[in-house]
């Protein structure tokens, strides 16, 4: 199934169905009002209208009228060969669609993300958006009233499987929590400035978050919280459990002291980390016997962790440290961040 996961082949197909639309209904419009000026023009400069007359305006004007034809016949025969539900591309080829997609492209696209991981979130968001477009242009007649109730069922479906808050992307609260704002799913953070230590992360961990406005107890960016808590639970439905890590935002020196007591290469360097921004978490992943999954393990080896690692773009979350110098397969935080 294709399914048109590129901000080029969407704008293409948008302006191909308005040029296959332009075909079937503005020329054929025009080219009609033009033959009847024309036809207007000779009944005002007094000239006869009978057999003859049609006749010859018929002889005169047929090609136009069969070249605007043969258009419309391939114009309406392309839209119906496009317009299937198997064709994807054509379906989210809509305004509004494009311009929700357009918004988490530009979101992601600097982020330091597999295009493997954008690719799929991204998807998502398409399918997410093309439900809510549907939802909001409905038409009030029986028919389509039964024909709502199915693609509401459908929608809904969708979005139990791919929770993705509705869209993330409309996420959105300027409210700097330990720095950070979040601006239609995109968490913004201040750039470090070895100068300034106002930019440093770890700086402004909440002492007592639930009385400064957050949403948990631990420290974590709100909406990251929401994030970790619907993939936790989510896996809990699923059969397995994972636990987030209670240190919801790690202060500058508590990452001091992780960077010089472990082995080089472990611990990224003070007021770096982005668990000093609450937008961070270490998972702990449980076998089927309670147990916790000992290091080395395999998605294979530990379900709860595989699970997690295939799932986590559903959420707008990202385990980015898979591939680094020094791997970290617990390390979790949100598929779209940029310094402000």
């Amino acid at each position: 199934m294709f399914t048109c996961n590129s901000l080029i082949l969407l704008n293409f197909t948008y302006y191909l169905k308005l040029l296959l639309g332009f075909c079937m209904t503005i020329i054929p419009f025009i080219t009609l009002e033009i033959l009847v000026i024309k036809i207007i023009r000779c009944k005002i400069k007094d000239i006869k209208i009978d057999k003859n007359f049609i006749k010859k305006f018929i002889k005169k004007e047929g090609k136009l009228v069969f070249k605007v034809f043969i258009l419309f016949i391939a114009a309406f025969s392309l839209n119906n060969i496009l317009n299937n539900k198997d064709n994807k591309c054509y379906m989210y080829a809509k305004k509004e669609i494009i311009s929700e997609y357009k918004t988490s492209y530009n979101a992601l696209k600097e982020t330091n993300l597999s295009n493997s991981v954008k690719e799929k979130y991204l998807e998502n968001v398409l399918v997410i958006a093309y439900s809510n477009y549907n939802n909001v242009n409905k038409n009030n007649s029986v028919e389509s009233k039964e024909k709502d109730n199915t693609e509401n069922s459908k929608v809904q479906k969708i979005k139990n499987e791919i929770k993705v808050e509705d869209n993330i992307m409309k996420e959105t609260d300027t409210t700097k929590y330990n720095s950070v704002y979040v601006q239609n799913g995109t968490f913004y953070y201040p750039k470090y400035n070895a100068n300034n230590k106002s930019t440093y992360t770890g700086m402004y961990c909440p002492t007592n978050p639930l009385k400064e406005g957050y949403n948990n107890p631990y420290g974590y960016n709100n909406y990251f919280y929401i994030r970790l808590t619907n993939m936790v639970e989510d896996a809990k439905k699923n059969g397995y459990k994972i636990t987030i890590s209670t240190q919801g935002c790690r202060s500058y020196q508590t990452q001091v002291n992780y960077y010089y007591s472990m082995e080089k290469g472990r611990a990224i360097s003070p007021g770096h980390s982005m668990h000093g921004l609450g937008i961070a978490s270490d998972l702990e992943f449980y076998n089927q016997n309670g147990s916790v999954c000992p290091y080395g393990r395999t998605d294979t080896s530990c379900p709860s962790m595989g699970w997690a690692h295939k799932n986590a773009y559903k959420y707008g979350l990202t385990f980015n440290l898979l591939y680094a110098s020094y791997r970290e397969d617990w390390h979790v935080e949100p598929i779209n961040s940029k310094t402000y």
